[in-house]
């Protein structure tokens, strides 16, 4: 089976898998516990954080582990807003945990202001600075869509928010991005990121957020004060050296070709009547295509039964009728039941790429 729908989740590395095993079988303490196994334990977390912190570009103590994004997007739009009576601005291509805390917000009064994408995919940075002003408590800008891969210029954007509106606060779900888009946070100039480790061959269920060195936010989970009293809950410590494992074998495995790799299989289907959909600067590991006939949910369990696993979208959302950050991007509604999502991984090769390829278009002749 050749597998590319690696942005819906990846294969677990089998060093994350025995780093887990390790930690689940072998030292299984409780990390909060006081006698020296479980202190060794506690210092396995501190060693995994200052890992995964050094190949994202963080200081550790800016770490906080979590079970994934979606709550750590949660969080941040729950306790990390300083002027609670300040709109929120958001793009109209932000991940679904975003999207929909920032309506649960709205539908309790808060001013919620969504900036438009342009065609190619990427935030209308123009229109997304004239909805920021002096009463703006939080922008948030997804750096890598999830749909197309897209990038969004993160940095320039965060520095022309902070020049329009010196207070407000600035988030970005870093999920398609976290080692592939070569940027460190610490210089995208934001306060809050956000990470899922099962993007990168860790294990579902283990995330981070990253909140800004100097920046104080209410606990979302109380409890026993666990992650320096931020975030309660004994650790997910199997998980979590699962996660650092896996940052290691990542960079070991990184590949500069996948980029050239994604824009060959583009030109190769759109040369057989796809579409590229979303043409702005690209992650390199996402491909959104426009099949030219047949709904992507007939196309996909065509080609899954010739042994190709391929993506109509966020998986998140897969039940939902239509798209919308398709649909924000002016990609009109039959086309967007005829899209489909090809995602790369540094496990994919060339040749089951090319193969699957050759399978997506035959299948739609």
């Amino acid at each position: 089976m050749i597998y590319l729908d690696n942005a819906a989740t990846t294969k677990v590395f089998d060093s994350a898998v025995s780093a887990a095993e390790t930690a689940m079988l072998t030292d299984y303490f409780n990390p909060n516990a006081t006698y020296k196994s479980a202190v060794a334990v506690n210092n396995s977390i501190e060693k995994a954080r200052s890992v995964i912190a050094g190949a994202v570009g963080a200081n550790s103590d800016e770490l906080i582990f979590t079970s994934g994004a979606t709550e750590s997007n949660n969080w941040v739009f729950n306790c990390g807003i300083k002027n609670h009576k300040g709109n929120i601005v958001i793009t109209a291509g932000e991940h679904s945990s975003v999207y929909e805390v920032a309506m649960q917000l709205k539908s309790r009064g808060k001013d919620v202001r969504i900036a438009p994408l342009k065609h190619d995919g990427t935030v209308d940075e123009q229109a997304l600075l004239r909805l920021v002003d002096d009463n703006t408590a939080l922008v948030s800008i997804i750096h890598v869509s999830n749909e197309t891969g897209v990038v969004n210029p993160v940095k320039s954007i965060a520095a022309a928010v902070r020049q329009k509106s010196p207070n407000a606060l600035i988030h970005s779900d870093g999920v398609q991005a976290i080692l592939k888009s070569g940027l460190p946070i610490n210089g995208l100039g934001v306060d809050y990121y956000t990470a899922s480790a099962h993007k990168i061959g860790a294990p579902k269920g283990i995330g981070f957020l990253y909140m800004r060195r100097g920046l104080n936010m209410s606990p979302y989970i109380f409890g026993g004060g666990q992650e320096h009293g931020m975030r309660s809950g004994t650790q997910n410590t199997p998980f979590i050296a699962a996660f650092a494992a896996a940052v290691q074998e990542y960079a070991k495995r990184n590949r500069d070709d996948i980029p050239s790799l994604r824009d060959e299989l583009c030109k190769y289907l759109t040369d057989r009547g796809f579409a590229e959909v979303g043409c702005g600067q690209n992650s390199g590991y996402i491909l959104c295509l426009c099949a030219p006939k047949y709904k992507a949910e007939i196309l996909q369990n065509i080609v899954h039964d010739k042994g190709v696993i391929i993506g109509k979208g966020a998986a998140c959302s897969g039940s939902k009728r239509g798209n919308r950050v398709l649909s924000a991007m002016g990609v009109k509604s039959d086309e967007i039941e005829r899209c489909i999502r090809l995602s790369l991984f540094v496990d994919t090769t060339r040749e089951d790429a090319f193969t699957a390829a050759k399978i997506i278009a035959d299948a739609c002749n």
